[in-house]
Parts: structure tokens; sequence; C-alpha cells
């Protein structure tokens, strides 16, 4: 039995340590940290590469559980989701079954004998545009101050000509930013979540974690 976790960019790291500090078990088969790296985890590079993987994990007998983490970008999340139809319909899941997807609120999971176990994250939320930088704003507490001055700083960028930053592109500043003034710069999304930076039992997080114990057969 092999499980698959099908990422667009570096999502996996971060991820998977949120789940560890929420006291998951790792993925059976895949508990040396090595073996999760090397051949759970398929980071695509892109969303195209990504595609690419998830339609290959589809087609191989071997793969009993796939779970898929694009970015809705700015194509948003019904462009993202219907391309990923497109590729479940070519490889023989039933109008049927898609239209039962359809109607599934939040993450998409897929459990049909005979064929994979299939979950479906859209970043940052599985309904609005945006990144995994507006999945992680998200494990900020809303009243942490240091997050309010942020927002207050970056509606008065938006106000400025030199203004650079697209709406969209502000969510990823946001994060960044805050991190960047934080007591510790700078630290990657990975490292934060590890040294406590986030809360881990934001509504978002506890999302996640039930969608990846759904997914995955864990040890």
């Amino acid at each position: 039995m092999a499980q698959r976790l099908i990422v667009e960019g570096n999502d996996a790291i971060v991820l998977s340590n949120l789940c560890k500090k929420k006291g998951l078990n790792p993925p059976k088969g895949y508990e040396n940290p090595e073996k999760f790296k090397s051949e759970f985890v398929i980071s695509g590079g892109s969303y195209n590469r990504a595609m690419d993987a998830f339609e290959l994990a589809l087609q191989n007998s071997d793969v009993d559980n796939i779970g898929l983490i694009i970015d809705a970008n700015d194509q948003g999340y019904e462009a993202r989701w219907n391309a990923i139809k497109h590729i479940l319909l070519k490889n023989k899941l039933s109008n049927e079954d898609l239209e039962e997807l359809d109607q599934q609120r939040g993450p998409k999971l897929l459990k049909k004998q005979g064929f994979p176990t299939v979950g479906i994250w859209i970043m940052p939320d599985n309904s609005d545009i945006g990144y995994l930088e507006h999945f992680v704003a998200k494990l900020i507490k809303l009243e942490d101050p240091l997050l309010h001055y942020v927002e207050q700083i970056l509606e008065d960028l938006k106000k400025q000509p030199f203004n650079e930053l697209t709406q969209i592109r502000i969510g990823k500043a946001k994060i960044h930013t805050w991190l960047a003034w934080k007591d510790e710069p700078g630290k990657p999304f990975g490292t934060a979540v590890e040294i406590g930076y986030f809360d881990i039992n934001a509504p978002i997080a506890n999302e996640f974690v039930h969608w990846f114990q759904e997914v995955f057969d864990l040890s």
C-alpha cells in the first residue's frame, strides 16, 4: 500500500509540522522522516506539475490514498476544482460521484470502492482566492495586536502611489510582515509552527487536521 501527498509548493513542511503539533501519527509506512519526505510527499513545484503528479497517482494501482493540495491563486476555487474534476472524469470517476463531491462543503473527500481514497484541499480555505500564506495567516489569533498593526500599515500602503501590491498579494505581505516583526524575525512557516507562533487550535487548523486524518491511513 502506498500513500501520496501532492503539493504545489513547499506546503508540506508547514502542514506536516501542524499535524505533528496536533499530535497526529505519521502515515503508515512513512514513519521514517526521510521516507516521508522522499516518497510520501510529492512537491510539484508548480500548479501544472502538481496536477500531472495527481493524475499519475490516480493511475498507479499501488497508491491507495491520495491527498492533493493546491492554491486557488487568483484563478479562484471554482476554476481549480473544475480542473480537478476533469482529471477525475478522465480517470473513470462517474458523473454521479462528482455530483456528490460538488455538494461537499469545504475540502473534498472521496471514498469509493475500487478507487483510491482521494482528498482535495484548495488553499487557503476551499472557497476563496489565495495561497498557502492566506491559510497560515488564519492561524494567527484574531486578537493579536501585532496582526492588527500590520493590517493598519498595509491599509495605509494601499493608498500610496508607490504601492506595488495587488489585493491578493496583500495577504502574502501580511503574514511575511507579521513574521518579520516577531521576536525572532523572519522564521519560515514550518519553524514558526514548531516554536509556537501560531494558534494550532484555530478553526482552519482543526479542519485541516480532520481532513488529513480522513484522507490518509495513519500509523
